[in-house]
């Protein structure tokens, strides 16, 4: 059993001739809202094109005193196509048609219908009738055709409104009773985009892969070749592909990847195996597994992953992605982090004949110890140290005091370190141990702000203290920023 699904739009139907337009206008006149529709042609288009009106007005006029002779004045370009491909071979002749037209009588009061250019114009339910006539000509062995009418009862329900035009196209389709092995064939160019983008969604996901699309170009000469039939697969890939890229908006990496997996499976494709490759590193960053991600990077990265400070910047812009992404508790990790992760890589850089790890309890823990220490750390190394191990562990608030006591003056020209090294140490602590809701104001009084680009500015301006670098944002000093920027353009 074939089915054909069709949508139906306002230039549907259009006129060869104006010639009778005025006799059966005046007929059904005082039905019009005293609208004085007249047959026009589009704009800088030749004198074969052929006339049109508002659908409904159409409808009214002609649907309503359809004889034989009227009927020939009319012209049905877009479904004329899709006809004659269904007709072409034979095997695709449907053997149930369903018609979804549009009524919007409840949206629109006697006032809205006054205006000639109203969406109300440009329903179709009143086209019914010439539809009925198209059908019984071109298929005169179809079994059943069903005429399906999306009716919105307010504005908010508005046929322009993607949630609500998928609604009321799944509560039509839903009506009806459909045979599980029959192919089907949708033609939904017509109709507003919510209620073609609708009609594409839910038939996908009703038929699934027994769906085939049919399609045509109204705009095209010889328009009964140019109809033609597209794949499911198609369909869904072109969906799942807008989902996906939904999702990298949102730097939601795992959810891209989960989407285009199937695509890329034992593909060649070096389009795909690049957005194989590069979502992979992604994810890694996304987990803070940085060094995973920068080797994976390769040659792209290799000088940058010779600096002791890099990371720093990458735990710095996850943060300000988590902050996009409403995650303020990660946020705030992740800002904190990345200073007092890099304040500590640059102490093990700086300070490397000093550092031993001397606790077997805590090995990964590094303390500075006092050997051959530099006389300007005397007094923080005595301040500090464990008097039992005689060191300092390089953890806390020791950390900050150090990076203060390696250079004061320095320190003291830097605002940015300077408040974070004073009572936001305090702030971020009581934030950490609260349960309570973390809002995004409260991230950035932890840094001592009042909004993200304060914010990111004071992280910024601390790791660049610490690094001796100039970057001037966040994003540009993030190697991750970069493979983002690829995906995108993918």
């Amino acid at each position: 059993m074939n089915i054909w699904i069709v949508t139906t739009g306002s230039s549907d139907v259009k006129l060869k001739t104006d010639e009778h337009w005025g006799t059966l206008f005046r007929k059904v006149r005082n039905q019009l809202y005293d609208r004085r529709f007249a047959p026009t042609k589009p704009p800088n288009t030749d004198d074969n094109e052929h006339f049109i009106v508002p659908a409904r007005a159409m409808g009214m006029v002609y649907g309503t005193q359809l004889t034989d002779e009227y009927y020939e004045d009319l012209h049905l370009p877009l479904l004329d196509a899709f006809s004659a491909k269904l007709l072409e071979k034979g095997k695709t002749n449907p053997d149930r048609i369903i018609v979804i037209l549009t009524n919007q009588d409840a949206v629109f009061n006697d006032e809205d219908r006054t205006i000639e250019k109203s969406p109300y114009w440009q329903d179709t339910c009143t086209l019914k009738p010439i539809f009925e006539k198209y059908f019984e000509r071109k298929f005169p062995k179809v079994k059943s055709i069903d005429y399906l009418e999306l009716k919105p009862k307010s504005q908010d329900e508005g046929l322009d409104n993607w949630n609500k035009a998928l609604f009321l196209v799944q509560q039509a389709l839903s009506s009806l009773e459909f045979d599980k092995s029959a192919n089907v064939y949708v033609s939904h160019q017509a109709g507003t985009p919510a209620i073609s983008s609708a009609v594409q969604f839910d038939c996908l996901a009703k038929f699934g892969n027994k769906v085939k699309f049919l399609v045509s170009n109204e705009y095209e000469e010889k328009l009964a070749e140019k109809g033609d039939f597209i794949e499911s697969s198609t369909y869904l890939q072109g969906m799942l592909v807008q989902e996906a890229k939904a999702l990298l908006k949102r730097y939601d990496y795992q959810g891209v990847e989960l989407i285009l997996k199937p695509y890329w499976k034992d593909s060649v494709d070096p389009l795909l195996v690049e957005i194989r490759d590069l979502l992979g590193m992604a994810v890694q960053w996304n987990f803070a597994k940085f060094e995973d991600f920068g080797k994976a990077r390769g040659d792209v990265a290799k000088e940058r992953l010779n600096q002791w400070w890099w990371m720093g910047y990458e735990a710095a812009y996850l943060g300000v992605i988590r902050l996009k992404q409403d995650n303020t508790v990660e946020a705030l990790f992740h800002s904190f982090r990345a200073v007092e992760g890099l304040i500590k890589e640059w102490a093990l850089y700086k300070y490397k004949p000093q550092i031993k790890y001397s606790n077997a309890k805590q090995p990964s823990t590094a303390y500075i110890h006092d050997v051959n220490l530099p006389q300007n750390l005397r007094y923080w190394f005595n301040a500090n140290k464990n008097r039992d191990y005689n060191n300092v562990g390089l953890f806390g608030k020791a950390l900050f005091t150090l990076l203060e006591a390696s250079d004061r003056d320095k320190w003291n020209q830097n605002p940015h370190i300077q408040i974070v090294a004073g009572d936001t140490i305090g702030e971020r602590n009581l934030t950490f141990h609260s349960l309570h809701g973390l809002e995004g104001k409260d991230v950035f009084q932890a840094w001592n702000t009042n909004n993200p680009d304060k914010w990111e500015s004071r992280v910024l301006g601390c790791l660049n203290f610490v690094s001796n670098q100039k970057f001037v944002s966040l994003k540009s000093a993030s190697l991750m920023a970069k493979v983002h920027d690829e995906l995108v353009d993918a």
